[in-house]
């Protein structure tokens, strides 16, 4: 079969630490196979299209752009782009990677002839009601920095583009027979749009040092590992924050180590950051919080394997990909119980869940793991019996490989 996925996400031999990291990994299994001819087409810092092949997998990146407000999509120039290409490789069936993009127009609407199979990810009318992310309309006038004025990123003005964008996912999904799911939130999201189209499910896969990696072991120290993709109110940082400021009296050493691309300088700077930051002075925080910036999947089973609690503080999570590799290791995982999340562990058995927001539960729930290492171990012991059947690599590339073959066949 010769299959072409559009998506966000260039593939690689290196590991940036982006998001879209499952790409990659279920890329490597399909070609391994040798039952799948694979191209990509992303989007990408470029001024103009070029051929740039990772392996056996033909890739195309085109120039990144901002879809027009009217038809969601991107410039004739590129979808001429995107159009040669899908020509030059011929695939039987095309794979489109979310709905956040265009991508998922372009075969909704026929402008690329070919059967197509969509895949969820993130939902933007999902998240559009939760951007926010609790914060007051004081705390959110607070995030606004030269960033959001210039650019016009204020959270009202980003959960409005949420909102409007949600228009144009209605439309893809509306329009796409075949669709695969991760959750049962995300098929609750996709049957509220349609009940015509067809529903696979199937899980993400892990890159390899996770499947590589010793499990996690009882520390005993008050260090979290936290980790968001984006910098917005709504994956929750600033619950992770206030928690910690609630433990530290009785942990006075506790440390919350944070991954991902949030500090930046200049007109690059998010708002939400910096008040984050002013947070945690206020609080007397600062000094416990780490940085870390974007990690390799290495660096981030070190951190794992380093923490004695993986926090997940999200508002919304159509999967939640970091909680499934914190499940690998055997993470004890402290989690708000928001969409997809919500599907990956049993509450009190796997991981132990908080309403989103409620940082005090949130803090209470870290420090039973903190002082208790029975419930500690149990956690970890149930969390990596899940994830080792769940994540299995081979059963979600057999699974994929599937799921292509019914789709192709129509």
């Amino acid at each position: 079969m010769k299959i072409l996925w559009l998506s966000n996400v260039t593939l690689t031999d290196e590991d940036h630490g982006s998001t879209g990291t499952w790409l990659g990994a279920l890329a490597q299994r399909l070609v391994a196979s040798g039952k799948v001819t694979l191209g990509n087409i992303s989007s990408g810092s470029v001024p103009q299209t070029i051929r740039q092949n990772s392996g056996p997998v033909s890739q195309w990146i085109v120039p990144s752009a901002v879809p027009s407000l009217r038809t969601g999509l991107p410039s004739s120039s590129i979808i001429a782009d995107i159009l040669k290409a899908v020509d030059i490789f011929d695939p039987d069936l095309v794979h489109v990677w979310g709905t956040e993009s265009y991508w998922g127009l372009l075969t909704a609407r026929n402008i690329i002839k070919r059967k197509a199979l969509l895949e969820t990810q993130g939902l933007k009318f999902a998240i559009a009601p939760v951007f926010a992310g609790g914060l007051s309309w004081k705390e959110q006038l607070a995030c606004v920095g030269m960033k959001e004025l210039l650019r016009a990123r204020t959270i009202p003005q980003m959960r409005r583009s949420f909102a409007r964008w949600g228009a144009f996912e209605s439309e893809i999904i509306e329009s796409h027979h075949d669709i695969v799911v991760q959750s049962d939130w995300l098929e609750a999201q996709v049957r509220r749009i349609t009940n015509l189209s067809r529903i696979f499910r199937n899980d993400f896969a892990l890159r390899k040092p996770f499947y590589e990696a010793r499990p996690w072991s009882y520390k005993g120290s008050p260090v979290i590992f936290c980790t968001a993709a984006y910098s917005a109110p709504f994956k929750g940082l600033h619950v992770a924050v206030r928690a910690g400021a609630l433990l530290k009296k009785r942990f006075p050493h506790i440390e919350i180590r944070i991954a991902g691309a949030h500090q930046r300088s200049g007109l690059s700077r998010d708002g939400y950051i910096a008040w984050i930051h002013r947070e945690a002075v206020r609080m007397g925080m600062s000094g416990h919080l780490k940085w870390l910036g974007p990690l390799s999947a290495a660096q981030i089973v070190q951190e794992l394997q380093d923490c004695s609690a993986f926090v997940m503080p999200s508002s919304v999570e159509g999967y939640c990909l970091g909680l499934a590799e914190a499940m690998q290791i055997g993470v004890p995982s402290v989690v708000s119980f928001a969409g997809g999340a919500a599907c990956l562990a049993k509450d009190g058995e796997s991981a132990l869940y908080f309403s989103p927001g409620d940082d005090a539960m949130c803090a209470w729930l870290i420090e039973r793991v903190f002082a208790d290492r029975d419930l500690s171990e149990r956690l970890s012991r149930n969390a990596r019996t899940a994830a080792l059947a769940r994540n299995d690599p081979d059963k979600i590339a057999d699974r994929q490989l599937e799921i292509y073959r019914q789709a192709c066949q129509g």
